[in-house]
């Protein structure tokens, strides 16, 4: 048995699958005759598990889908002012080479560590896991820091993630995600003014086909924005252009 194993590890898979099956099925047969059987069962064995892998292995996010994601992901962050720079040259970035998503997960783990934590370099790594369609990682991820931060009596800086978590699960774009996103207390607290809150509710309820709350929470998005902070925004600011942009956004998530 130890030599049938041997002779089935090298046989390549760079060749025909089915080839190189037919082709170690008859070396089993012609090596060990009438008692070939158990060599046969386990080597149907081991087809059927490399199969099974095959078909549960998460597959590869296209380069096309992963930029036209980038692209609208950068489009939406254009919305905030605080953002709208930084996401910019991220985007160009990662345009430029996509390998530059591959880290981000551990850069926002690194910056959570951090006593005081620069949230706009937290919001850049999140910018970046989305844009690589990463969203189900940074989600628990920033759950934990998120519970981390309660435990230890940070209210603002349990806010600001979940703020980024709202976000991340808008980007995951499921029913049960938005849903979720709208239960988060930080978009229901307005003891701060902070354009985000109602940004991402309108951006939620756009998503949710209800125009009439979108509308809505678009148009006090558009009363507590700080317009002096961000002359010059490259778009109309009007509903019409981002129920546009925000319909991309949910093309975008169905390709990746």
């Amino acid at each position: 048995m130890n030599k049938v194993v041997e002779k089935f590890c090298n046989f390549s898979f760079a060749r025909s699958y089915c080839e190189d099956m037919g082709n170690f099925f008859s070396y089993v047969i012609s090596k060990h005759g009438e008692n070939a059987m158990p060599a046969k069962f386990f080597v149907i064995i081991v087809c059927l598990s490399l199969f099974i892998y095959v078909l549960k292995k998460p597959k590869k996010k296209s380069s096309s889908c992963l930029l036209s994601r980038a692209f609208i992901i950068k489009n939406i962050h254009s919305f905030i002012p605080s953002l709208k720079g930084s996401t910019e040259d991220d985007f160009k970035m990662t345009r430029a080479n996509l390998l530059a998503l591959d880290n981000a997960d551990k850069l926002l783990m690194e910056h959570l560590r951090q006593e005081f934590p620069d949230f706009v370099i937290l919001q850049r790594n999140a910018a970046k896991m989305e844009m690589g369609a990463k969203e189900d990682d940074a989600e628990k991820i920033l759950r934990n820091a998120f519970k981390k931060a309660n435990n230890m009596n940070k209210p603002h800086e349990a806010y600001e993630i979940e703020m980024l978590l709202v976000e991340i699960l808008i980007c995951k774009g499921g029913k049960s995600d938005l849903e979720t996103a709208l239960t988060c207390k930080c978009l229901s607290d307005d003891s701060l003014k902070d354009a985000r809150r109602p940004l991402f509710q309108a951006i939620i309820y756009q998503m949710q086909k209800n125009t009439v709350k979108a509308k809505e929470c678009w148009d006090i998005f558009i009363e507590v924005r700080d317009p002096v902070r961000d002359p010059s925004y490259d778009g109309p600011l009007d509903y019409e252009n981002f129920a546009s942009r925000v319909g991309e956004l949910q093309d975008a998530i169905k390709k990746v």
